[in-house]
Formats: structure tokens, C-alpha cells, sequence
């Protein structure tokens, strides 16, 4: 009797096992392809559905295919062997990719592969029954050759409440790999034999490729050509035959950043604000490992020349009497140095933490967001103001944000003055976008998280080395250090002359608030910087409680300015070549006419932009190639929010100003032009564009 009880036990144990066991009961094998069955679940109660998978692996150069098989090939067939009641829904497939074989496109996979199916529990089974599942599958595996093959896969579950079963993780990863579902309209219209797919989904379109679930509609073959739109874009392509009419259709449309959605195309007219606009040039998002790596270095090589846009002249002029007498105090100078370079990095990860978060919430803030802000344009206006006075010698305070650069440093706080020396560059500079710079910030902006970090912060060890290393060459040097003039008076007459530079960045800003507000606040920051002004000044007749009354009235004032009504946006903007305003329904318009259009993004508080329209875009070559060749000018103020241009930037991967496109006649694709001007090709590319 004990052994009997004993064999029960054992029998009943062994039972469990095989039923936990699950998808480890039978792999399958043929010539070309390894398979298992695995399940979510180690058991399923009754009236339950259970996630199953085939997990598959085709060998090195071979490929099967997806529901849609393309020009050649068959998709995989399966046939279920389940316990009475269970039904088996269709087969889930993962995004499928493009296998071009001469001249014909198929669609497929090669290596790993998951197919996704819902199994359903509709029978009546004893609680910790063994559940036996098996599938036998029909592949046409594919390379140089096609060969047909079969082979059967099996599982067994248990009856009972869900436990998680061993291919939990698997069905969960391939599950959240699935195509998202599309809600917004997406269309399709058939003409003489050209199918227009338009989809109401706004953002980038790079590498966007609609794959077909129904065969026999859209040839997989022809060439899918992009054309952006206001709130959309739309894909032509050709049909199968010249005659075919129009149906709904289903399938996937896959984004070159590998974003997927199932979508349902109806069939309707083409909506007018899903097209026109052309395709933007591809691959500037690259959100791969490898494309983040380019990203980075683009953002260093940019935070290099960054240095050199106009925008970042007068801040780095403070630092100019800092470096000619590095060589004489080593190790404070050293020290300054590093300061800055914190201070610069710093700030551009902070500015990267804050485009992250705003895009997280759905905001639409780009590159040189806090100037589009009339409370950050007034406090840099005080700010500059500030330096300018302290520079000139109105005043003198070693904790100034310019203290590195005056001639007589306060021993106590010199490094802060680096450090934020270095915080005022950045936010001085980032108005600007240096070459490279914008390809890069895209992909930060596109990808979020770790890489936006790991891109600002290259961007910022980039602005921050010539400095640096400028400093650690003169005091680690002895000949570079030798060949600086020694302090003396000469230097306080060059910080008079630099300081001119302040001033004017100070009322380049009083310009920029301007623009920003009416005239009633631009009064009220002229008030706030004479408040200022008078708190610093050397005026004996005035006691420090008064001076001080003086500077708190001027911070108060130059807030509220800001927080007065904001100035409206001109319908015509103020050019010296005519022009009109920037409208994406417009230019759609005026290229659905055939004409070329010449478009300028630009911004008050954009140096670059401004130094473009003073050599180039106000220039008599300009404005007679525009003439001439019947260019229509457009241009968009972006000095404020405005989410038309926010969204327009977007499609080329951009995240700020200047962007300059040209759009050639007779409907020609755009081409976008580098950030800083070249009047000569400039006229070429007019003159060309319109034959």
C-alpha cells in the first residue's frame, strides 16, 4: 500500500513537470529553419484565452515571409492539433522588412522570428489536466532558392488557474513590437494607375514605407515617393494594374526610426493638408546606436564652431583678458578654465533636461527657447547691461558674472565668476545653430533620454574646449605664455573697447523685447535698466539704501515689462527684398502652381539669422534673382511661439533657426540650404532652380 501511495505520488508529480514544462515539450526542425512553441502562461483556466508563439529561426541567408509574401514567396501556413474546445485566432506577424531580389520586392524576415497567436480555452478540463498543444507549419524558405518545408512544434499546459509560463518574456517582447494602432484618418485614392496614400499623422516621415497587407493592389516594387503637408504626408506609389479601382485596404506603416502602425485606409480624396510640400531629405534622425555615435560627434565638431558664430562674440570677449594673463597666475587661470568648461557643459545638459521634459508634455520648444521668453530676453538685457558698466569701470565687483575678465579679480570669488561666466555663454549662444549642430540636435530631440544627454553634452565639451585648451597651452607652454604682453594699463583700455560689445548686446536685446511686447513694456525695461544703471553708478550724493532701493526697483520693473500684453505678429514681414508671410497652406498652393519659393525661418534673437539677412537675403543679388526668376520670398518670424513653423521645422529635423529651403519650379523637390549664407551660390541655386 505504501509503495502504491508512493507510485501516486510520483505519478502525479511527473505530471505537473510535463505540464510546466510547457514549450520545452518538442522543438521542430527542418533543413533551413529551427522552431519552438511557447506559451505566456504554464496553464489556462476554462473559457480563458492564452497568448501563444512560434518562435523561429531561419538559417544565415535565408528569409521566409510576411502575410503579404510581396512579388514572390508564400507566407507560413499553420495547422493546429488542440485539446476539444480550444480554437486558434489568426496569426499575429511582426513588422515585416523589404528583400529585394532582382528587380522584385518581397516582404519578410531573416533570422529570428516571432508569430503571435490567441488561443482560446472553450472546453471543460479537471483542474491540472495536461493540455497537450501541438501546430504543424508550412514555411517557403527562401535564398538563392526557394524550397518548401514543414515541421511541427508542440507544448504542453496545464488546466487551472494562469502561472507565468517560460515564454512570458518572449510573447511579452514581441507583443510590445507589434505595429501600433493608427486612430487618425488615413486614405487612399487611385488614379490612371497612381494609388495616393494619405496619412494624417504629423512629425517626421523619414524612410516612411507602407507595406500591404492585401496583395494584388500596390506593386511592391514601385517606388513609394514621399510629399509632406501641413498635418500629414502622403505615399504614391503605383497599383498592380493601370485600371484597378480604389478599395480599403490594411497593412503597416513603418518610419525609418522603426516607429510602426496597423493601419485601415479608407477610401477617400486626398486631404489637402497631407501633401505638397515634397519630401524632406531623409536619414537626418538616425536613431540607431551607430546613428547617435555620428550624432555626437556632429554635436562636438558643432559645439567647436559655435565659437565662432556672431551670437557668442560678445560673451567670449570677457574672456579675452582672462587668456592674456594666463601665463602669469598658472594655477588660478587653470582653474578658471575648468570652471567655464563646467559651467558651459552644464548648462547645455540643463537645456537638454528641459527640451526633454518639455517634449515629454507635448510642448513645442526648439532650439533657443528661453529667448522666445520676454522674461529671459529682459533679465539678460539687465544682465548684459551689467557686465557692459562693470567692464567700462562704472563699477567694480569680483562676483559679476564677468569677474574673470576684469582687470582687478576679487581673490575671494573668481571661480564663480568662471562658472557662470560659462552659464551666460550658453544661454547667449544657444540661439545660434553652428553647422552640424542641427543634424545633431534633431536626432537628441527625436530619441530623448540617455542619447539627448549623451548628444548635449558632447555639443557642450565641444564649446567648451577651445578655451580650455587655449588656457592649458599658454600656462603649461612656456614660449605661448612668453609671447602674452604683460599686464598693464593697456588692458584696462581693451576692456573698454570690449565692453562696447556689451552694450550692444545689451540694446540688441532691449530689440529683441520689441518684438516681444508692446510699446507700453519696452517703456517699462528702459525704465527697469536706468534703475539698474543708477544703482551702480559712482554717485557719492546717493546713500547705499537708496542704491539699493534703485536695483530692486529696476528687477521689479524689468519683470513686470515682460509680463505685459505681447506684441502681434505682422502678416507681412518687414523686408528689404518683398516678400510675403510664411503659411504652410500657402507654399503648398504656390508649389501646386509650379512656382519656386524661397523659405527663411528667422528669429529677432538669432544672430545668424540676422547676419544672413545683412549680407545676403537684403542684398541687391538677392532681390534681383528673386525678380528675375519669379521667385516667390517667404518668411516666418519665430521670435515667438508660433506652432505652424514649430511643426514645419520638425519635418526637416530641425529644433531651431535659421532654416532656409528652396523649392524649385515645376514642383521640384526642396533642398535645404547650409546656416550661414554664400550670396553667390545663393543666386546660383535661384537662377538654376527656376529653368
Amino acid at each position: 500500500m505504501r509503495f502504491r501511495g508512493f507510485f501516486r505520488f510520483l505519478l502525479t508529480a511527473l505530471t505537473l513537470l510535463t505540464a510546466a514544462a510547457g514549450a520545452h515539450a518538442q522543438d521542430g526542425q527542418s533543413a533551413h529553419i529551427k522552431a519552438k512553441l511557447v506559451t505566456a502562461s504554464a496553464a489556462v483556466p476554462g473559457g480563458a484565452d492564452l497568448w501563444a508563439a512560434i518562435d523561429y529561426t531561419s538559417a544565415p541567408g535565408w528569409h521566409t515571409y510576411w502575410v503579404n509574401p510581396g512579388d514572390t514567396g508564400l507566407a507560413p501556413k499553420v495547422t493546429w492539433d488542440l485539446p476539444d474546445g480550444f480554437s486558434a485566432g489568426d496569426i499575429q506577424f511582426p513588422i515585416p522588412k523589404l528583400l529585394p531580389t532582382l528587380g522584385l520586392v518581397s516582404y519578410g524576415y531573416e533570422g529570428r522570428t516571432v508569430l503571435l497567436v490567441k488561443l482560446h480555452n472553450g472546453g471543460h478540463f479537471a483542474a491540472g489536466q495536461p493540455l497537450p498543444l501541438k501546430a504543424h507549419i508550412d514555411f517557403l524558405v527562401c535564398a538563392d532558392v526557394c524550397v518548401p518545408e514543414g515541421l511541427e512544434v508542440a507544448a504542453t499546459i496545464a488546466a487551472g488557474p494562469a502561472r507565468d509560463g517560460d515564454g512570458k518574456a518572449t510573447i511579452d517582447k514581441a507583443m510590445s513590437a507589434l505595429p501600433k494602432p493608427l486612430t487618425v484618418p488615413a486614405t487612399i485614392s487611385v488614379a490612371s494607375g497612381v494609388a495616393q496614400l494619405g496619412f494624417r499623422l504629423p512629425g517626421r516621415a523619414d524612410g516612411a514605407y507602407f507595406f500591404p497587407a492585401d496583395t494584388n493592389v500596390l506593386k511592391p516594387a514601385a517606388a513609394q515617393a514621399l510629399d509632406l503637408g501641413a498635418a500629414g504626408f502622403t505615399l504614391r506609389t503605383e497599383t498592380v494594374k493601370p485600371d484597378i479601382a480604389a478599395k480599403p485596404i490594411s497593412g503597416i506603416l513603418k518610419l525609418a526610426d522603426g516607429t510602426a502602425y496597423a493601419i485601415q485606409l479608407a477610401v477617400a480624396p486626398l486631404a489637402p493638408d497631407v501633401h505638397g510640400l515634397g519630401s524632406a531629405p531623409a536619414g537626418s534622425t538616425d536613431t540607431s546606436p551607430l546613428g547617435i555615435a555620428l550624432a555626437m560627434g556632429l554635436a562636438f565638431v558643432g559645439g567647436l564652431i559655435l565659437n565662432l558664430m556672431p551670437c557668442v562674440f560678445p560673451v567670449l570677449s570677457m574672456k579675452l583678458l582672462s587668456l592674456t594673463r594666463a601665463g602669469h597666475d598658472t594655477r588660478l587661470a587653470q582653474a578658471e578654465a575648468l570652471l567655464y568648461g563646467a559651467g558651459a557643459i552644464l548648462s547645455f545638459v540643463a537645456l537638454a533636461v528641459a527640451l526633454d521634459l518639455a517634449h515629454r508634455a507635448g510642448a513645442s520648444l526648439g532650439w533657443g527657447f528661453q529667448l522666445q521668453s520676454p522674461f529671459v530676453v529682459a533679465a539678460l538685457a539687465i544682465v548684459m547691461l551689467l557686465v557692459a558698466l562693470n567692464m567700462s569701470g562704472v563699477f567694480e565687483i569680483g562676483a559679476s558674472l564677468q569677474g574673470v575678465g576684469s582687470g582687478q579679480i576679487d581673490a575671494r570669488r573668481p571661480l564663480l565668476g568662471a562658472f557662470l561666466t560659462g552659464v551666460l555663454a550658453v544661454v547667449v549662444a544657444a540661439p545660434c545653430t553652428a553647422p552640424f549642430m542641427a543634424t545633431a540636435i534633431g536626432v537628441a530631440l527625436a530619441q530623448g533620454g540617455i542619447a539627448n544627454f549623451a548628444i548635449f553634452f558632447a555639443l557642450g565639451l565641444g564649446f567648451a574646449l577651445p578655451f580650455v585648451a587655449l588656457t592649458f597651452a599658454i600656462t603649461l607652454v612656456p614660449a605661448v605664455a612668453n609671447a602674452l604682453p604683460r599686464p598693464g594699463t593697456w588692458m584696462n583700455t581693451l576692456k573698454l573697447v570690449l565692453s562696447l560689445l556689451m552694450y550692444a548686446a545689451a540694446l540688441w536685446l532691449v530689440w529683441v523685447f520689441a518684438q516681444q511686447v508692446q510699446v507700453m513694456g519696452v517703456a517699462v525695461l528702459v525704465i527697469a535698466l536706468i534703475a539698474v544703471t543708477m544703482a551702480v553708478a559712482p554717485l557719492k550724493a546717493l546713500p547705499r539704501p537708496i542704491k539699493a532701493g534703485f536695483l530692486a526697483v529696476g528687477v521689479v520693473l524689468g519683470f513686470a515689462s515682460a509680463a505685459l500684453p505681447r506684441a502681434t505678429s505682422s502678416a507681412a514681414p518687414a523686408t528689404a527684398v518683398p516678400s510675403q508671410a510664411f503659411h504652410v497652406a500657402t507654399l503648398a498652393e504656390l508649389r501646386s502652381q509650379g512656382k519656386p519659393v524661397f523659405v527663411d525661418l528667422t528669429a529677432a534673437w538669432c544672430v545668424t539669422c540676422k547676419v544672413n539677412e545683412r549680407l545676403v537675403l537684403s542684398g541687391k543679388g538677392f532681390g534681383d534673382a528673386v525678380k528675375s526668376t519669379g521667385t516667390v520670398y517667404m518668411v516666418g518670424d519665430w521670435t515667438n511661439q508660433d506652432a505652424e513653423i514649430s511643426h514645419y521645422l520638425t519635418l526637416y529635423g530641425r529644433s531651431g533657426v535659421p532654416l532656409y529651403v528652396y523649392y524649385g519650379a515645376h514642383n521640384a523637390e526642396p533642398k535645404v540650404l547650409p546656416q550661414m549664407l554664400n550670396s553667390d551660390a545663393v543666386v546660383k541655386l535661384l537662377t538654376d532652380g527656376a529653368k
